[in-house]
């Protein structure tokens, strides 16, 4: 799996390489195989209402982007998870923390590599790693109100919310379909798209070690919390712990930005599982699943790139993302259906959306990436038939 993924990881490392930041999104998600009972090497992931096993494999993910949210590779794809002698789930982070390092290590200092993690990796042992390494700065929010000293004002929620606002900042809150509940999933209430008014502080926060003979972890923490949050809503509150220096309101306000990024992870996950269907692989051994997914994995960041590219930079050449013989079918497909050819990269990635069925109807919003996955590998099957049909001719 690991050599499947190498060319990627290395023209990831040189789109960073371009880069003045760069943010690594670490993040997992449990892949299920329950319907692959004769799958061998798979591992309990999980059990359902009726306390039955759930067999599947724990993915763990590093994905690049840039500060705006522009994906540019995955850097790595990690799998199962670590025995408690080895360290426990806290270990699959440290890892994955090292990884990021090692690929740093390989840039110029002109590039700043940021790790952006999910809160269940707020521990104090990762923050040690980093201070120790330091070539890589981090960016963490916590899950757990930590004591940080004695008294009532002495754990770390409580230092970080109080006193007086050190400033104001609107934050976008994405709206969300509400879902029921199922054997696999808890339910999950609607949310309002909304731009949500939120109080900022930040302050410099000591993490005792966990670790005898170890020194405390010194931080910047940055609290964020909606001020009127709409009726029935549960207000945006985050605390954000980061080795990146905050001396000011616009520094703090940047770190939330950054962290805003960890989401793309998420479209990730679900361009993965919803768009290219990694769970429906029928392979009979773990081993195959991994490399399976090592390549899903490279497909799902085109898609995509795809889908941002072509609203945020239109004008662009389509040949910085398709191929000759891509172009060539999509001209095709064009004459029929009486639309514009692929003159930019805007149009192409248009035709793209219109083969996964999107129509650009007055109201429609842009393509999402569910919508150019079907496109995508609605071009991919009628490119492969492009290619049959000229090596037949040329055989004749």
């Amino acid at each position: 799996m690991g050599r499947i993924l190498r060319p990627h990881r290395e023209r990831s490392m040189r789109r960073m390489q371009a880069q003045k930041e760069v943010l690594c999104i670490q993040d997992g998600s449990d892949l299920r195989f329950a319907t692959r009972p004769g799958c061998t090497g798979l591992e309990v992931i999980g059990r359902n209402q009726a306390k039955s096993r759930t067999q599947g494999m724990h993915l763990h993910l590093t994905l690049t982007v840039t500060p705006t949210g522009l994906p540019l590779g995955v850097l790595r794809c990690g799998f199962g998870t670590p025995h408690k002698a080895q360290g426990g789930k806290s270990r699959r982070w440290i890892d994955g923390y090292r990884d990021i390092a090692q690929a740093a290590g390989k840039l110029t200092r002109g590039t700043q590599v940021i790790a952006v993690i999910d809160r269940e990796a707020g521990f104090w042992g990762l923050f040690d790693e980093q201070r120790r390494r330091g070539r890589v700065e981090i960016l963490v929010r916590a899950k757990h109100d930590r004591r940080l000293r004695k008294g009532p004002d002495g754990k770390l929620f409580a230092q970080l919310g109080g006193g007086p606002a050190d400033g104001y900042m609107n934050v976008e809150v994405a709206g969300l379909t509400g879902r029921p509940k199922s054997s696999r999933k808890q339910a999950l209430p609607p949310r309002l798209r909304r731009r949500a008014g939120c109080e900022l502080r930040y302050r410099e926060v000591v993490l005792p070690a966990t670790q005898a003979g170890r020194e405390p972890a010194v931080l910047r923490g940055v609290h964020v919390v909606e001020t009127d949050p709409p009726q029935g809503e549960k207000g945006l509150q985050w605390h954000l712990l980061t080795s990146l220096p905050v001396r000011s309101a616009e520094e703090a306000e940047e770190v939330v930005s950054r962290y805003r990024q960890r989401w793309k992870v998420e479209d990730f996950f679900r361009v993965l599982k919803s768009g290219c269907k990694v769970q429906n692989q029928r392979f009979r051994t773990a081993d195959r699943l991994q490399k399976a997914v090592a390549i899903q994995s490279v497909i799902a960041w085109r898609v995509m790139v795809l889908t941002l590219l072509g609203q945020e930079v239109p004008e662009c050449g389509a040949e910085v993302l398709f191929a000759q013989s891509e172009l060539e079918f999509l001209g095709a497909y064009a004459a029929q259906q009486g639309r514009p050819g692929p003159s930019d990269l805007g149009s192409a990635v248009a035709l793209v959306a219109h083969l996964g069925g999107y129509r650009g109807r007055k109201h429609d919003p842009a393509p999402g990436n569910q919508i150019m996955w079907e496109g995508y590998n609605g071009l991919t099957l009628a490119t492969t038939g492009y290619r049959l049909r000229d090596s037949q001719l040329a055989a004749r």
